[in-house]
């Protein structure tokens, strides 16, 4: 009788990260004041859809022993989106108990993590550890604007989501396309760490 090949999961990455671009451009969006702020409730839906992708690519990506990666998808599929959603909701003054203090505190957590994850990734990549530590300051100016209010900050917060998603779409575009032919066709560059 003859062996019988296991199917493997395929890399969930690209399609986590597709999620992160179109949230990523969303909130950016609205952060920056390309978009007025009545699109937040729409905005708020879109975010729970991008969460999706994000934490089962998590899963299969922890069933595939990619525990840096699955790590960041459950983060950002879980923590980092559903908290946007949440913050958005409570600027509209819709959330009661949540507090812009708490959420500031909440931004300003997530801006550490994300810079823990960046130095990790550095394995892996500059491009990458750069992209993740981009948007890990997009964080801090999160919890600024939570904090006290300033549209300066909530603004600048907006433009570095913005770049983000553009890093988004680039990385998953990278792993898209160095999965189907096999080799790497749009560099990532060279890791920072041995």
């Amino acid at each position: 009788m003859a062996q019988q090949k296991q199917q493997v999961w395929a890399n969930a990455l690209p399609w986590a990260v597709m999620a992160v671009a179109v949230l990523t451009a969303c909130v950016g969006a609205v952060y920056a004041g390309l978009v007025p702020p009545t699109t937040i409730p729409l905005l708020v839906g879109i975010l729970l859809a991008c969460s999706l992708p994000q934490l089962i690519g998590g899963i299969i990506l922890f069933s595939r022993g990619e525990i840096l990666v699955a790590s960041l998808c459950g983060l950002f599929g879980t923590v980092i989106t559903l908290g946007a959603a949440i913050t958005l909701w409570q600027q509209l003054g819709a959330a009661g108990a949540i507090t812009p203090e708490v959420m500031g505190v909440f931004w300003i957590t997530l801006f550490v993590i994300a810079e823990v994850i960046a130095i990790g990734l550095g394995r892996v990549s500059w491009f990458i550890l750069a992209g993740i530590a981009e948007v890990g300051v997009s964080f801090v100016f999160l919890g600024i604007n939570a904090l006290t209010g300033s549209p300066f900050a909530g603004f600048i917060a907006g433009w570095l989501l913005i770049v983000f998603a553009a890093f988004c779409v680039y990385a998953s575009s990278a792993i898209v396309l160095a999965e189907h032919f096999g080799k790497p066709v749009l560099p990532l560059g060279r890791p920072v760490f041995k």
